[in-house]
């Protein structure tokens, strides 16, 4: 018997190649006046931000830049954004990048309709007004910030990343424009696609999934499982990119309805304390969680080892079961992705401090098999 569930849809999705070009006019549509652009120098240096203001341009949009977000965007960057919103009279947003961008758009956004400070609003729920219209426009294929309610922020005085939580923090309109993906190096392409790969994987096996998310999960999987090898081949193949772009999506509004778990609740201190990149500390973590949480739900890890492209016919529930972990690590030794935490700059003795702060985030309750610190501290160090 199917058990009652919520589902939050996102905001309107376009899905076109060129899109980036509809920004001026989205935002018009949506009552904005004056814009603020959220993005990195990264995105500046790519030419991305050039397209963008030129579509602002052509529609006579007035807008401000603020491109000095950093990779796990920090509450004082998010203040500073905030000043400039402040002092400019911006009315609308636009979250130009990755993660890291989008989520700090969202967090301005906050600060521009709620009272300071910040970080009372971490955890879910806590925002009491709507935002400014938001338009994100994703350059990577990972985060899936486009189509969520959260934003994830470094409090670099706790060495903690906060998440903050509500439906008003859903962009209104998530611009998909493979084209952007194209000029990303292979490094990026392939820890933003594992990234996707851990949001779509943990909401199919989430206790407090629903249907409709695990469907979305299950067919984002499928579709990094098809297409991350070859996107990260030739990052110009455009149909590899499109269809990464919409795993990604797809695997966002899995996650924000049906959550994450241990991995993501142990690769947020590692943002924190290291500033390791999340999809690649969500990929080195990655195989050795599902070792640890195959138990609980092994029907389940038999589903993900078929859509990962796995041939399971013949095999017990159980042997089945240990077919994703060996896809992934397959898959990240033909990505060239590190596999030890100790190749990326984390050191052994910040395990149990990190630990702690994964069992307090409260994100590792909705794994199906129970995490207590002491097994994440083991899985820290099966990851070294």
């Amino acid at each position: 018997m199917l058990k009652s569930f919520q589902f939050n849809s996102s905001g309107r999705l376009s899905f076109q190649a060129g899109g980036i070009q509809t920004l001026g006019n989205e935002l018009k549509t949506l009552g904005g006046t004056k814009a603020l652009i959220v993005t990195d120098q990264g995105i500046k240096m790519s030419g991305i931000l050039e397209k963008a203001k030129k579509s602002l341009l052509d529609e006579k949009m007035p807008f401000v830049v603020f491109d000095e977000v950093e990779p796990n965007p920090s509450t004082a960057v998010v203040e500073k954004g905030y000043e400039v919103l402040k002092k400019e009279g911006c009315d609308c947003l636009v979250g130009l990048g990755g993660g890291s961008p989008i989520d700090a758009a969202k967090a301005i956004g906050v600060q521009g309709t709620n009272p300071p400070p910040l970080l009372q609003y971490e955890g879910p729920n806590k925002v009491k007004n709507p935002i400014y219209p938001l338009v994100a426009v994703p350059t990577t294929a990972g985060t899936g910030s486009e189509v969520t309610g959260a934003s994830v922020i470094t409090d670099k005085a706790r060495k903690y990343k906060c998440s903050i939580r509500s439906p008003y923090l859903i962009p209104k309109l998530a611009i998909l424009d493979p084209e952007l993906l194209t000029t990303l190096p292979p490094g990026v392409l392939s820890t933003t696609g594992m990234d996707a790969l851990t949001h779509a994987y943990e909401a199919f096996i989430s206790p407090v999934t629903n249907p409709v998310s695990q469907a979305l999960a299950y067919d984002a999987m499928r579709l990094i499982g098809q297409n991350l090898r070859r996107f990260c081949a030739n990052p110009e193949n455009i149909e590899a990119a499109g269809f990464m772009l919409l795993a990604s999506t797809m695997a966002g509004i899995a996650f924000f309805n049906g959550r994450v778990g241990v991995v993501h609740a142990m690769a947020h201190p590692l943002g924190g304390v290291f500033n390791t990149p999340h999809g690649l500390a969500n990929a080195i973590l990655l195989p050795h969680c599902m070792d640890f949480t195959r138990l609980a739900v092994p029907e389940l890890f038999g589903r993900i080892a078929e859509a990962l492209g796995r041939d399971v016919t013949g095999l017990t529930v159980n042997e089945a079961s240990k077919k994703p972990a060996e896809a992934v690590r397959e898959l990240m030794e033909d990505l060239q992705i590190p596999k030890g935490l100790k190749d990326v700059g984390v050191k052994r003795e910040s395990f149990e401090i990190m630990a702690k702060d994964a069992v307090n985030s409260g994100i590792h309750l909705t794994t199906p098999r129970k995490v207590t610190e002491k097994d994440m501290i083991e899985l820290y160090e099966k990851a070294f």
